[in-house]
């Protein structure tokens, strides 16, 4: 009998559970996209510059928004379960350490405590400053400042969000050192050519100015800087 891949036994498990994942996800939709307004709304009061408004261009404008916040919202809540799932798999086949469920859950912590701390990092310094900056660039120049409904907050997610993803860094760093990938110092030995990747990073995520670039790549090499630390002790 010749023995699957290891790709087909991933595929064959989320099968298998499909109408788990399903039923989770259209849960997570449900509860969220009920709490959509008061988070659209929170966002708005938090981020939107004094003397900016907001425009409504379209009947079903806001209606769509309401369902990308819980759209995404249960997606990136599944997305954990599909992962845990498949490394599952991959660990059964492979050489792979058994992490243990005491060591997978603290894994979980840490990543689900640096996405949020992310995501806080944009929504209290960098997006306030950034929209701020942006806003005070228009009205020099005699504009005034309006946002679509779908603009604006399309551009707060994708700040929000990519600094919660890149904020997993140091878990990022902590894997490679532990599968002995490479070594705490040639993680320091290449500090030069991460700089260079972090702010290349930062400039295609972030708007095209150096401030909102700035403040994505400093965290960035203080949380590179601090993996490094953290590796040498542990």
């Amino acid at each position: 009998m010749v023995k699957k891949a290891a790709y087909d036994d991933i595929v064959d498990n989320l099968r298998n559970q499909f109408w788990i994942f399903l039923v989770i996800t259209v849960l997570i939709f449900g509860i969220v996209f009920n709490f959509a307004p008061d988070i659209i709304g929170w966002l708005g009061d938090k981020l939107l510059p004094e003397d900016a408004t907001l425009i409504y261009l379209s009947p079903a404008e806001y209606f769509l928004l309401k369902m990308k916040v819980a759209g995404y919202t249960a997606i990136s809540i599944i997305s954990i379960g599909i992962l845990l799932q498949s490394w599952h798999t991959i660990r059964k086949r492979t050489l792979l350490p058994d992490l243990g469920l005491g060591n997978l859950f603290l894994i979980l912590v840490i990543s689900l405590s640096l996405f949020i701390t992310g995501m806080l990092y944009s929504l209290e310094l960098m997006l306030p400053t950034v929209l701020e900056y942006l806003q005070n660039d228009a009205a020099s120049a005699g504009l005034e400042t309006t946002y679509s409904l779908s603009a604006f907050y399309h551009f707060v997610f994708l700040l929000t969000f990519s600094l919660g993803i890149t904020f997993q860094l140091p878990l990022v760093v902590m894997f490679i050192l532990k599968l002995e990938l490479a070594t705490v110092e040639q993680l320091a030995e290449y500090r030069s050519h991460l700089l260079v990747i972090f702010f290349i990073l930062a400039a295609m995520i972030t708007p095209p100015d150096v401030i909102s670039q700035f403040l994505l790549a400093i965290p960035l090499m203080i949380l590179y800087e601090v993996s490094i630390v953290i590796g040498k002790v542990s």
